[in-house]
């Protein structure tokens, strides 16, 4: 197949002069990215996607466990908080004010954009608040997909993705580089390999292609960058990649629905920065979820806004949340003037970039602390200490050992059945279990109930609404709690929730914050 077949033509267009203020863009001011447009045929009855096996090596055998960590017996979590005299939370709920949530314009979508972490990645959260509007499917979309595809615990509105091994990860939160050169998902995926190769099925999970455009988003550098196209398993076409250093796109224009695209990296330093996808006419709701596993909200303050604003250009949110906090109170000690500075910078970048949309932040729920199996005897109140020594002194040996292994295996008797549970991918510290009144099981909780007292201050400071995962769990103790629910609404690392549990958190955000489509706009009032 000759290559005018492919390559009908390419169009270059380079802005410069970007428009930078103090502290941050606004996304409506900001010039668009650099374009490249290359005009490409689909193919109907396209193949499903494969992605290259990887050689695996001969997997470990499994340790065996002999003391693990178990969710703490429920008079312990009870003893905790009347030690702490059941305390109050201060950190707000869902503090409802007018338009908090804002409008859809008339005759266009009401426009969502939510960054955060391992909460948000899989998408559970989102999914259900998207049910509850009770939309048709055709009438939902996201304009972006960031470049965390693939990444374990995170899952996308595409029907595959390969990534080869040259890849790397880069959050801004935690990488110079991509800070610098944030994609909109504050996360980009990089390679200098020649090979190295990126594959999207861009169809809809039922198998139909839609969309007859995607722009790759990038970061163009000083030197070229060489690549290889293919759409629809069609020959390559190698094209090179030039212009004024900053955020730009690559379009890939077809004359039908576009179901499969491959990248090949010939030559250069590529930073890829996610997918656009066009945005259908009858859509009525546009929601773009950007949470990335570890991510905390250093990222936004570290981000540099102008070239973050450029691929909002015209993207005006109605609504964009933050939903931060589960990681940076996983750091010791938890420094809240350090958190507070940190969070009150990153909200200023926000509201510098989305001047005109609604604001939410979203705290931290509640998180609990597992503990030894072998410690949970010892931590028995002393009156069921007493029983057991008594019983022990009448049945001997026998007692003695239904003292121990039975006490044991009490936690065994919440077990229920499997739950599907969000993919756990951040990593967590060994729980304190010291003997005694050292383990604190509401360690956790404290700390996120001032991280959420923080976050009210902020959001207040910059006109956003705030609401708390932790109050709407039942405030302290919830992660026990939940965590005994028939089914289970906390995972078994006592961090994450399962799926029925953020849906539960997704049914009580729209309960709490007015999340309803003729509130939204949606339906004609």
């Amino acid at each position: 197949m000759t290559l005018q077949r492919y390559w009908h033509s390419l169009t270059l267009a380079v802005l410069t002069g970007w428009l930078s203020l103090m502290g941050g863009v606004n996304a409506a001011a900001a010039a668009p990215p650099a374009l490249t447009t290359l005009r490409v045929l689909a193919h109907p009855a396209v193949p499903e996607l494969q992605c290259a096996s990887l050689p695996k090596g001969a997997a470990p055998a499994a340790a065996m466990v002999q003391d693990p960590r178990e969710i703490p017996d429920d008079d312990e979590v009870q003893a905790a908080l009347q030690q702490a005299g059941e305390a109050r939370m201060h950190a707000a709920a869902g503090r409802q004010t007018a338009g908090s949530l804002g409008r859809a314009r008339p005759g266009e979508p009401y426009r969502v954009a939510i960054w955060g972490d391992s909460h948000l990645a899989a998408g559970f959260f989102t999914q259900e608040l998207v049910k509850i509007l009770n939309l048709p499917p055709a009438q939902v979309r996201a304009a972006f997909l960031p470049a965390s595809m693939n990444r374990p615990g995170v899952r996308l509105p595409l029907r595959q993705t390969c990534i080869s091994p040259q890849w790397r990860y880069e959050p801004a939160h935690a990488n110079a580089a991509s800070a610098a050169a944030p994609g909109p998902g504050l996360v980009s995926l990089f390679s200098t390999q020649a090979g190295a190769t990126l594959a999207w099925d861009l169809r809809h999970p039922a198998g139909l292609a839609e969309s007859r455009q995607v722009r790759l988003l990038y970061q163009q550098t000083a030197s070229p960058v060489r690549l290889a196209v293919s759409v629809d398993g069609g020959a390559e076409v190698e094209l090179e990649l030039s212009g004024a250093a900053g955020p730009a796109a690559l379009e890939l224009a077809a004359d039908g629905p576009l179901s499969l695209v491959q990248v090949r990296l010939i030559a250069g330093e590529l930073r890829v920065q996610g997918l656009a996808l066009p945005v259908p006419s009858q859509t009525a709701l546009q929601i773009d979820v950007f949470g990335y596993p570890g991510a905390t909200v250093a990222g936004w303050k570290q981000a540099a806004t102008d070239y973050l604003s450029a691929w909002f250009t015209q993207t005006p949110y109605n609504l964009v949340m933050m939903e931060y906090g589960t990681n940076e109170g996983n750091v010791k000690p938890f420094d809240a003037s350090a958190y507070q500075a940190t969070l009150r910078e990153s909200v200023q970048r926000l509201r510098a970039v989305f001047p005109q949309a609604a604001c939410v932040l979203i705290t931290p729920g509640d998180r609990g602390v597992l503990v030894r199996r072998s410690e949970k005897w010892k931590r028995m109140p002393a009156s069921s200490q007493g029983v057991s020594d008594k019983k022990s002194k009448k049945t001997g040996k026998k007692a003695g050992k239904e003292s121990t292994t039975g006490a044991a295996s009490k936690a065994g008797l919440h077990k229920a059945k499997r739950t599907p549970v969000a993919p756990v991918t951040e990593r967590s510290p060994a729980p304190e279990t010291g003997p005694g009144p050292a383990r604190n099981l509401l360690q956790y909780t404290r700390i996120h109930e001032e991280i959420g007292q923080i976050q009210e201050a902020v959001a207040q400071q910059h006109g956003c609404a705030v609401w708390s995962m932790l109050q709407a769990m039942g405030g302290q103790g919830g992660a026990y709690r939940w965590a005994r629910q028939s089914p289970p609404l906390m995972a078994r690392d006592l961090i994450h929730f399962t799926v029925p549990g953020y849906q539960q958190l997704a049914n009580q955000f729209a309960q709490d914050m007015g999340w309803d489509a003729k509130a939204l706009g949606l339906t004609p009032p």
